[in-house]
């Protein structure tokens, strides 16, 4: 028998995962090459491998931050491994 999982506990990571990457983009992300970066909501899917992270930005083309942030994606995942204690991060 498969073990239930908590309900709302996606939720719970997704709202997690938001706050932590919304503190690491600021710290570690120029204004000047991504503007004002703003999270708008994150996805997480139900086996917690993968996330689709939503953002604003003003002052910088969409473009232009995207590329920044996929470039610190890596960076981010890494600092997200060492915060969260779940056993996949996404």
């Amino acid at each position: 028998m498969k073990p239930t999982r908590k309900p709302g506990r996606g939720l719970r990571v997704a709202d997690q995962i938001q706050r932590d990457l919304a503190e690491m983009i600021q710290r570690e992300v120029s204004t000047e090459r991504a503007g004002l970066v703003t999270l708008t909501g994150v996805e997480v899917t139900p086996d917690y491998a993968h996330a689709k992270v939503y953002f604003t930005t003003i002052g910088a083309p969409v473009d232009a931050a995207q590329r920044v942030l996929t470039e610190k994606a890596g960076y981010f995942h890494s600092l997200l491994f060492k915060r969260l204690s779940i056993h996949t991060i996404p």
